[in-house]
């Protein structure tokens, strides 16, 4: 059990852990400053934090908020001297496992310790076999997200956990990431709303014709207004309302869509009478809105309206084997769709697209691809079609092997992009799964050979 503690008093930091260490637990990492242990959630995996409340500049609250989209699979134990209700149903809601008042006896932090690691293996154990029931089959509401990725699939299972609370969720990631194929996954879990799922790219709503747009307007309420219009809070009643880039959202029209929410009604221009508005908010930005609040370019009242849950997508350079898995996905639907015969990458193209950074994420990897369908003579996609540049290394200035050696190296170069998915592996290498089967047993003989393939294998 790796665990880390966050409490800005040097004595409780201490005295913490060497309490956990004479009880066995000798994994404990300390941090006396909330911006640091944000910083590090992040960048490393820790099976438990406890964490304390009042810390000067960055608070407990603002680290959960923070870092637990990152690691959804890690528990939060809040430790903290003030005993507030309000505050202890923020925690819980915003994902916080247990919420513990100072001072805490033993025999209870340890309890709550057992409790949340047992619960982090369960969480871990469902999202990764696939098996069981409740939220591994909710997961398949995802299956527009095509992922090999642990990191992805965690993010899933927590996304699935939090569609069934109905409450509003902010999804963050750069463009690209599929924030509006998570926001539909997640609407089509919840299961108490059964009407439309309705996207609004914000943005593109002129900052005049937001009240018209949102919350509609009776004919003849404005010149142009022809006909009754129902605005996108009554189009979404008994279900969800999506708000993508919600960042752009001008200062102005803030208070009246945070007024909507806290009101559950909408006005239509020209009228009087309010309209009930039974929503659910799911919204997604690329924008850093903790920092636009401290701006003062978004409210944080709307915020925390839109914030009881938060998701964050990573970018597709930091999901571990899925540009493999991606392009393979996109080539068959880019060939499909214009009706030419190319059924798999070479390796050298592949290379590149690994390569890649990616500004554009999963869109432009899938733009990609279906420029390279379309530049493609052949049934295989050459480094050419990707607009990469091709060097043709003199043949004497190559290594020399054998045919036999430079198979199994292509072999294994494969299977460690594809992550040891031998099925993955036959697709890229235009072969069946049995053939890649028959060729690992054959790399298993040769010594050097056994111990490369025992190596990579064992990591997926």
């Amino acid at each position: 059990m790796r665990i880390l503690i966050v409490d800005d008093e040097e004595v409780a930091l201490t005295s913490v852990r060497r309490l956990l260490r004479r009880h066995g637990l000798s994994d404990v990492e300390i941090c006396s400053d909330g911006r640091k242990a944000i910083e590090w959630i992040k960048e490393e995996e820790f099976d438990i934090i406890l964490l304390d409340l009042l810390m000067p500049g960055i608070d407990g609250i603002q680290v959960l908020e923070a870092a637990k989209p990152y690691r959804p699979n890690t528990e939060f134990i809040i430790i903290t001297a003030v005993e507030d209700t309000t505050t202890a149903f923020k925690t819980l809601r915003l994902g916080a496992y247990d919420y513990l008042v100072k001072p805490v006896e033993n025999e209870r932090l340890f309890l709550s310790l057992e409790r949340a690691y047992e619960k982090k293996g369960l969480s871990a154990g469902l999202a990764g076999t696939g098996s069981g029931s409740g939220v591994v089959k909710d997961i398949g509401y995802f299956s527009k997200i095509v992922t090999q990725s642990p990191r992805i699939k965690e993010l899933l299972n927590y996304a699935a956990i939090m569609a069934r609370s109905g409450n509003s969720i902010l999804i963050t990631g750069e463009s690209g990431t599929g924030k509006e194929l998570l926001a539909q996954g997640i609407h089509q879990i919840d299961s108490s709303k059964n009407g439309p799922f309705i996207a609004v790219n914000v943005s593109s709503v002129p900052e005049t014709l937001f009240e018209s747009q949102f919350f509609g307007h009776l004919k003849g309420a404005f010149t142009g207004a022809e006909r009754n219009h129902s605005g996108f809070f009554e189009q979404a009643n008994g279900g969800t309302l999506f708000l993508d880039e919600i960042g752009e959202l001008p200062v102005s029209r803030q208070v009246k869509l945070l007024r909507a929410l806290e009101e559950k009604t909408v006005i239509r221009i020209g009228d009087t009478r309010p309209i009930s508005s039974d929503v659910r908010i799911l919204s997604a930005t690329n924008d850093d809105l903790d920092k636009a609040c401290q701006e003062g370019r978004f409210r944080l009242d709307l915020l925390y309206r839109l914030k009881a849950a938060h998701i964050h997508l990573p970018p597709l350079r930091e999901r571990d084997g899925d540009i493999p898995l991606l392009a393979n996905c996109f080539l068959k639907r880019a060939a499909l769709r214009y009706k030419k015969a190319v059924t798999k990458i070479s390796v050298e193209a592949l290379e590149v697209l690994i390569r890649k950074k990616y500004l554009g994420n999963i869109r432009e990897l899938a733009q990609l691809i279906e420029n390279a369908v379309l530049l493609s003579t052949s049934a295989v996609i050459l480094p050419e079609h990707l607009g990469a540049e091709v060097i043709h290394t003199p043949i004497f200035a190559r290594t020399l092997c054998t045919l036999r050696e430079n198979n199994f190296a292509h072999m294994a170069y494969v299977l460690k992009h594809t992550m040891g998915d031998r099925k993955q592996a036959a697709e890229i290498l235009g072969v069946t799964v049995r053939q890649v089967q028959r060729k690992i047993n054959q790399m298993k003989e040769i010594p050097r050979w056994f111990d490369i393939m025992k190596d990579l294998l064992k990591r997926f």
